[in-house]
């Protein structure tokens, strides 16, 4: 497994050859060019390179630093953009320019740059440089967020659509925002289950030709450079601006941000530094199988987490979670009440005229909200009650999850997800292998039989892929491992045993390829990365691992937490603790509040 590179290429030659080979003349003259120039200007291996040493005719020279204003950084950071080669392989290509978010270390000696990924992939990295951050990594650490190619400031952005408000007249009341719809979930042997998704399928395969084509025309070959073993190579590049040539690549990465921090460690093994990931996708599935094939790995975990969202509900008593009748119903009577709501809706939409934008709710939209909820313990309780509405016949509230207008004041990217994975995944081979409408309706049959029979085809609203035979392009680059290599610091595996999207089996599958250079933290509990439902355990685990402190491999961590609270009562979890250990937990929720409005943005 992972023992040798199929995929991965460069003009033609093998992207796991040794660096030295890799890199072009041009660009080790413009690494040796720029440090002379940032060490002239005191700027250079661990002094504090910030605002104003790059300025004039330089500034957009590869190498240089755009520095914002103050009052246009969040405050407590120095932000600007880095100018990096667009094309590691052709200098011809030009520039990008990443943004960038720094949230100085407070402590001395300073360690180096901790560099900083949200996931999604199209979750911008600058709004993780914070305090909250660095109380999770020590404050002795320079924290670097920055948006990954074509996200929010970073430059080029992906616009495949003229506006946001394009966007989202092209999605409303498609499959694409309401979800793939099953009649019966309990019968999948039926035919007409199987037609009804193929045809699905049709719309979904036309609609994604549809944004391919708008980006060929919008983005042309601007888009070859958004794959992540693209955003690696931007890392590598800052890590020797800021910290010097010697400089080691430290990194911190939830959801597919634990795809760029599993592609670092093992594309640049000799570069990285410290290095943790949470809430685990598969690497190897990831860059080996076409997207429409990952939800059967993903949602490996799914049915255990909705089992205990079905469980503590009981416990909680309608008045906590009123999805259930009275305190200890039975889970499987929930269950079947909310089967039932699923099943109807795939007969009969309900009518929503009263939400942000009116419409209509399909039994599709209404289990890929349930599973996105079920990724975010903290609202199961606005989850129940959301649901609850709807099986009464009010909708609204769960409508407006799925309908909600991005804030005008973000910047207009779309597409992004697509701009990465359809340079990750491999492109079909032959036109055997190009998947067909048949071919979608039968893997989500497969998944659900297998693996989710609630989900098996729900995960396209959260997880928007698919459609990549489409895409207009390649990269330049393409890692497809291996995945095994010998790190000088072992990196820090932090999973979920009931992680409803990046389940556990995937943490341990990357530890069992690197077993030497990998421990990992296993937190018993639910949720999507571990700052879901934070625990001191954790949270100290991972601090200690950036102060040097190795955890023994398969740690555990229990969490405690009230799903369903009662809110006459103060929060039972963080009674007993001392005041740091409340500032690390309340520093922690904050994070995982901020992971996942980042990666829903």
């Amino acid at each position: 497994m992972g023992a040798s590179n199929q995929d991965s290429y460069k003009a033609g030659t093998l992207s796991n050859m040794p660096e030295s080979t890799q890199r072009p003349k041009w660009f080790k003259r413009l690494i040796a060019g720029t440090a002379v120039c940032l060490f002239i200007l005191g700027a250079y291996r661990g002094s504090k390179l910030g605002p104003g040493c790059v300025s004039g005719h330089h500034r957009h020279r590869v190498g240089s630093i755009k520095w914002s204003t103050p009052s246009e950084c969040s405050p407590g950071t120095d932000c600007g953009s880095a100018i990096v080669p667009k094309d590691y392989f052709d200098s011809s290509a030009g520039t990008a320019s990443i943004a960038i978010a720094i949230f100085r270390a407070t402590k001395s000696p300073k360690k180096g740059t901790v560099f900083l990924n949200p996931g999604g992939p199209g979750g911008s990295g600058t709004r993780l440089a914070s305090q909250e951050i660095a109380d999770l990594i020590g404050e002795d650490w320079d924290l670097l967020g920055f948006d990954p190619r074509g996200i929010n400031k970073t430059e080029p952005q992906i616009q495949c659509f003229d506006s946001a408000s394009d966007v989202n007249f092209f999605v409303a009341n498609t499959v694409l925002q309401q979800g793939f719809t099953v009649a019966s979930s309990s019968n999948l042997s039926d035919p007409a289950i199987e037609a009804q998704l193929v045809e699905q399928s049709r719309e979904f395969l036309a609609l994604k030709k549809s944004q391919a084509e708008l980006c060929a025309r919008n983005m042309g070959d601007e888009l070859r450079y958004m794959g992540t073993a693209t955003v690696v190579r931007d890392m590598d590049f800052m890590a020797k601006l800021f910290d010097g040539e010697d400089g080691k690549i430290n990194y911190w990465g939830g959801s597919y941000g634990s795809i760029l921090g599993a592609y670092l460690v093992n594309m640049l093994p000799h570069r990285a530094g410290f290095v943790v990931i949470d809430g685990i996708a598969d690497p190897v599935n990831w860059s080996t199988e076409p997207s429409h094939k990952w939800p059967i790995n993903w949602l490996a975990s799914t049915e255990k987490t909705y089992r205990f969202y079905l469980e503590t509900c009981s416990r909680a008593g309608p008045e906590a979670c009123p999805l259930t009748q009275y305190t200890d119903e039975p889970y499987e009577e929930i269950e079947a009440r909310l089967e039932s709501f699923f099943d109807n809706l795939a007969v009969a939409p309900l009518p929503v005229p009263f939400a942000f934008r009116p419409g209509f709710l399909t039994s599709g939209a209404a289990r890929a909200l349930l599973l996105m909820y079920l990724e975010r313990p903290l609202q199961w309780a606005e989850s129940a009650l959301a649901l609850s509405q709807a099986v009464s016949g009010n909708g609204t509230l769960l409508f407006n999850k799925l309908a909600t207008p991005r804030p005008p004041s973000t910047p207009h990217y779309d597409l992004v997800r697509l701009g990465v994975t359809c340079i990750d995944s491999p492109p079909p081979a032959t036109r055997a292998e190009v998947p067909t409408p048949e071919d979608l309706a039968a893997e989500f049959i497969k998944t659900m039989r297998k693996v989710s029979p609630h989900f098996g085809a729900s995960v396209s609203v959260g997880e928007p892929d698919g459609g990549c035979q489409y895409w207009p392009v390649q990269g330049p680059e393409r890692f497809a491992g291996p995945w095994n290599a010998t790190l000088e610091w072992p990196m820090l595996i932090v999973s979920n045993t009931m992680d409803p999207i990046t389940p556990i089996e995937s943490g341990l599958r990357i530890n069992s390829l690197m077993p030497d250079s990998t421990r990992i933290i296993i937190q018993d509990g639910p949720g999507h990365c571990s700052t879901a439902i934070p625990t001191p355990c954790t949270v100290k685990l991972v601090r200690g691992y950036y102060a040097g402190v190795l955890p023994e491999n398969g740690t555990t961590c229990d969490t405690s937490y009230a799903y369903f609270p009662d809110t006459s009562k103060s929060d039972s979890t963080l009674v007993g603790l001392n005041a740091e250990d409340k500032r690390l937990m309340d520093s922690a929720r904050a994070v995982g509040e901020l992971l996942q409005d980042i990666r829903r943005a």
